[in-house]
């Protein structure tokens, strides 16, 4: 996985990134490529780094060289850029790397002191290649503090070899409004060209769907325009994880008590852990309508905590 330094200098000149700010959550560790000497520089700067000595000079002429890709060598990574500031970085991956621990997003929760943590958390080009979305966000989301960002960088359109999934607008937004989150920023850029004849695609034509290939292209219709989404997106609460419905081109309105569900989620605050929180999500979801069930987890959690009833 890749980027380059524009990014980041994007994020200090918005204020989300700062000597004050500087727990980074990358997800997927970042190479970076085709970075300036003139750029580290910027962003060491960003983060309070001003006296450039002549050792630091040199450890930055080095990061440059080795941004621009080369047959077996290796590239610069990210957290290299960052242990030259008071940067606090972490990663997750399913592959070993510098300053990284592992963890995979199909499967695994987030530990618990990294709760809350992190004033960024960096999603550039890794959630596409894991299945297991709702995982990954709530992981994500679990992560990053109150007044911190999410920023991600991900396929839009095309990539047609290239991961799982590509993202809409609207899943940010309604990630945003399901979750409590300021919309902070949203724009796209072209990446690329994806040549459909040229992958090998089967290209039908609707009235004959029986016969492969049966499509007739005009010139350039082949080819499919790569774009990425860059979203930044800055938690205001402090709530469990959550989701939302898409239903705009339903046939009829969705079923009330789904609805319910949906509209009760809303307001639904931070899960607290063990038996407390299991009755706490077990509410939400039924409405309270077992709520003598779950009074009984709550009455069982307290007597655990009773130093009398251990003693017997």
């Amino acid at each position: 996985m890749g980027m380059n330094l524009h990014c980041m200098l994007y994020l200090q000149r918005k204020g989300h990134l700062s000597a004050q700010k500087n727990k980074i959550l990358d997800i997927g560790p970042q190479n970076v490529y085709f970075a300036l000497a003139s750029e580290i520089r910027d962003f060491l700067a960003g983060q309070g780094v001003t006296d450039v000595t002549p050792k630091l000079a040199d450890k930055i002429q080095k990061l440059e060289y080795f941004s621009t890709p080369r047959p077996d060598e290796r590239a610069t990574m990210f957290s290299e850029i960052t242990q030259l500031t008071n940067i606090e970085y972490r990663g997750f991956d399913v592959c070993p790397a510098p300053l990284t621990d592992i963890l995979d997003l199909n499967y695994d929760t987030l530990p618990k002191k990294y709760g809350g943590h992190f004033d960024v958390v960096l999603n550039f080009g890794t959630t596409e290649h894991v299945f297991n979305q709702w995982n990954s966000f709530k992981l994500i989301h679990e992560a990053v503090k109150v007044g911190g960002v999410i920023y991600c960088v991900l396929p839009m359109s095309a990539y047609l070899q290239h991961g799982f999934y590509c993202y809409t607008p609207l899943f940010f937004t309604d990630f945003c409004k399901a979750n409590g989150y300021e919309l902070a920023d949203m724009f796209m850029n072209r990446a690329g060209v994806d040549d459909i004849r040229g992958l090998g695609f089967d290209i039908r034509n609707e009235k004959k769907l029986l016969e492969p290939h049966s499509a007739v292209l005009a010139p350039g219709e082949e080819k499919v325009e790569q774009y990425n989404i860059h979203v930044i997106m800055k938690k205001l609460v402090d709530k469990a994880f959550d989701t939302t419905l898409e239903v705009s081109t339903a046939h009829s309105a969705v079923n009330k008590d789904i609805a319910s569900r949906y509209a009760a989620s809303q307001s639904r605050p931070a899960r607290k852990g063990g038996l407390a929180g299991l009755a706490q999500e077990f509410d939400a979801y039924t409405g309270g309508k077992y709520r003598g069930a779950t009074d009984a987890l709550r009455a069982a959690r307290r007597a655990v905590k009773d130093s009398k009833f251990l003693k017997r």
